[in-house]
């Protein structure tokens, strides 16, 4: 439900966009010049309600099909592939989609009578001159790439940071209550020694592969990959709402379970993952000049680093702190088994936590 949400919400974004770039388009063509313009049978059009709709129908069908191959080109076969082939495969997708919308509207507008022949026969008139055209294309080719960068700079920081970045939201630090989950790879040494340091990148990359529709699903954001340890967390209502945050690792381990065969196939070994969690208050600010992101500082964070450090001590795949059961409502088929209470290292404090089994 959460994914289908994020989709929606980008998708809803992109037809926007698309509606804007193509009036505004419109204005810088014929509207800023409006006054300089001989008259013809398209001012007619341009200055009827049927104008408006053609933008609004050719923004809504085009940015639905820019989704759409965005959409598809963010499968697991495709991100396998070099950004050249993705850059090429993409480039003959939007241009396709630009000529499937341009049919789409023609027929709508031909078959409902909104345009009269000779608005027509002008228009097409128009799009015969070369230099015409070519501004059309060089204006379309810019705002796709200026799209694509935005999205890609938007999964660099991770979905929402980019906004908060330029609101400046966490220029001066603030404080925030949130859940952080710690998940670390099982004998992480021994594998690396086993399949060399390139082919164990690959393993790693795989095993985020698996990872990424699980946290959009989950509404979990990454704020750090560390080697072979991913940091994701959650505002706490967020993450505790259907447990997103217990079922990020679960839903994560059971995809592994399932993935075994091509593990074991590709790399002889089969990854299984360990994890801790905490939550709490933590202070959120920008940091760097060089690299600029957002870091976060607080106790909820070393708590969360040591339970999964303690995973293989206590032999359990996910260690949680008493204050994050606490918080849990309804445990939704989730069973705690007390662990210990005693302080965790660099902690003078003793910490109750507890093994989270799925029943």
């Amino acid at each position: 439900m959460a994914n289908r949400k994020a989709v929606l919400e980008n998708w809803l974004w992109i037809v926007i966009a698309w509606i804007f770039i193509i009036y505004f388009y419109t204005f810088l063509t014929f509207w800023g010049l409006r006054d300089y313009i001989v008259q013809n049978p398209f001012i007619e059009y341009l200055n009827s309600y049927f104008f408006y709709l053609e933008v609004v129908l050719t923004g809504f069908i085009f940015g639905t099909l820019f989704s759409v191959v965005n959409y598809l080109t963010n499968y697991p076969w495709f991100r396998e592939r070099s950004f050249g082939f993705n850059i090429l495969i993409k480039s003959i997708l939007y241009s396709a989609s630009l000529i499937i919308c341009g049919v789409i509207v023609f027929q709508i507008f031909a078959r409902l009578k909104l345009i009269t022949p000779e608005q027509f026969e002008y228009y097409w008139h128009e799009m015969a001159n070369l230099t015409y055209t070519a501004s059309l294309a060089v204006y379309f080719l810019f705002f796709i790439l200026l799209m694509n960068f935005i999205i890609q700079i938007n999964k660099k920081f991770g979905p929402g940071v980019l906004i908060d970045l330029i609101k400046g939201k966490y220029y001066h630090p603030r404080r925030e209550h949130l859940i952080f989950l710690f998940l670390d790879l099982k004998g992480s040494t021994t594998i690396a020694e086993k399949l060399g340091h390139e082919k164990y990148s690959e393993f790693i990359k795989d095993c985020v592969h698996q990872l990424t529709p699980i946290l959009l699903n989950n509404q979990a954001r990454v704020y750090q990959y560390v080697g072979d340890e991913i940091v994701l967390h959650w505002k706490t209502k967020v993450g505790l709402d259907q447990l997103n945050c217990l079922n990020t690792f679960f839903t994560f381990k059971k995809r592994l379970d399932q993935r075994m065969g091509y593990f074991e196939k590709k790399y002889g070994i089969y990854p299984e993952f360990k994890a801790g969690m905490d939550t709490g208050e933590v202070t959120v600010t920008e940091i760097g000049d060089l690299k600029r992101e957002i870091a976060f500082h607080g106790d909820v964070l070393n708590t969360a680093s040591r339970l999964e450090k303690k995973c293989n001590e206590y032999e359990k795949s996910l260690l949680v702190t008493e204050h994050l059961t606490k918080k849990i409502i309804s445990t939704n088929g989730y069973e705690f088994e007390f662990i210990n209470d005693i302080p965790l290292r660099g902690k003078q404090k003793k910490v109750k936590f507890f093994a989270v089994n799925c029943a």
